[in-house]
């Protein structure tokens, strides 16, 4: 099975190259702990989507710490900014239905089995007509997915009575002080209130299970966006976000997206200030291949 491991990001929030930020009890970056929780769920390669200009140093990094027995499969990032490309740029090296994880994320052993059991059930799915753009999200309890007071941004799930998604929209969101969350959908007026949030609302991660159906509508997002008509914010590129796009799949009913929640936390670097917390929790947790 193939994971499609997201590590072109800029960190801006976090001011340098997050993907490598020694996290673990012997330095490890937490996409370490992703390739060897892959590499036990069944995945044995790994499509790592990078920027040209930091590859040298990835890949490096990963040849003195991931599985041997992991294979690498190394793609410079197309040119529109955002997961939607990073995603799309895969799509010559995919052969069946895969996995695609965030590389600064930590899924968790359960998160990883979870994704890997249901990509295994897609490709079970055959050439079911039925099942052409079905498809998956391995979702987290939004309590379970916050580790900080500084704002994040949570894509919040609404699902029907099937287990299928309805709904995927990006919010920011953070937490107050009275145990609740205060979630805002991304680009609405900061000056109108926010909604509270219980923490319980399932939330994505960037956990996804495709079918190689979806390349085409990923293709087709792709070319109808135009970043030249949006400004940059913060000196940040215009980007095309995977889960508002498969959230538009799924509205115009041209997708199917089963949503499946797991247990842990998913514990992301957003901030330097997540670092001391993540480190605390690995420091419990143990090294990557214990």
């Amino acid at each position: 099975m193939q994971l499609v491991l997201l590590a072109a990001g800029f960190g801006r929030r976090f001011g340098g190259l997050k993907q490598l930020a020694p996290v673990g009890p012997n330095g490890e970056a937490v996409m370490d702990y992703t390739a060897f929780g892959a590499r036990r769920a069944g995945f044995d390669e790994v499509i790592l989507i990078v920027r040209e200009e930091v590859q040298d140093e990835l890949l490096e990094h990963i040849e003195g710490h991931w599985p041997d027995d992991l294979r690498v499969t190394p793609v410079v990032q197309g040119p529109v900014a955002g997961t939607t490309q990073a995603v799309a740029s895969a799509a010559p090296h995919v052969t069946a239905p895969f996995g695609v994880a965030n590389a600064d994320d930590l899924y968790g052993d359960d998160g990883l089995a979870t994704l890997a059991s249901e990509v295994k059930a897609l490709s079970g799915s055959g050439g079911d007509a039925d099942k052409v753009s079905e498809h998956v999200i391995v979702a987290y309890r939004l309590a379970d997915t916050i580790i900080g007071d500084a704002a994040v941004t949570r894509g919040i799930c609404r699902v029907d009575d099937t287990g299928h998604l309805t709904e995927l929209v990006e919010h920011t969101v953070c937490q107050e002080y009275n145990g609740f969350f205060l979630a805002r959908p991304l680009g609405a007026d900061p000056e109108l209130p926010g909604t509270e949030l219980t923490g319980d609302e399932e939330t994505s991660m960037n956990l996804w299970g495709f079918s190689p159906a979806i390349f085409g509508d990923l293709d087709f997002a792709l070319a109808a966006f135009d970043p030249s008509s949006l400004p940059e914010v913060d000196g940040k590129p215009p980007e095309l976000l995977l889960p508002s796009v498969v959230g538009e799949l799924v509205a115009e009913g041209r997708a199917g997206v089963r949503v499946t929640l797991t247990k842990g936390r998913c514990i992301g670097i957003t901030h330097p200030d997540d670092l001391p917390v993540v480190r605390k929790f690995l420091a419990e947790l143990g090294a990557p291949a214990g």
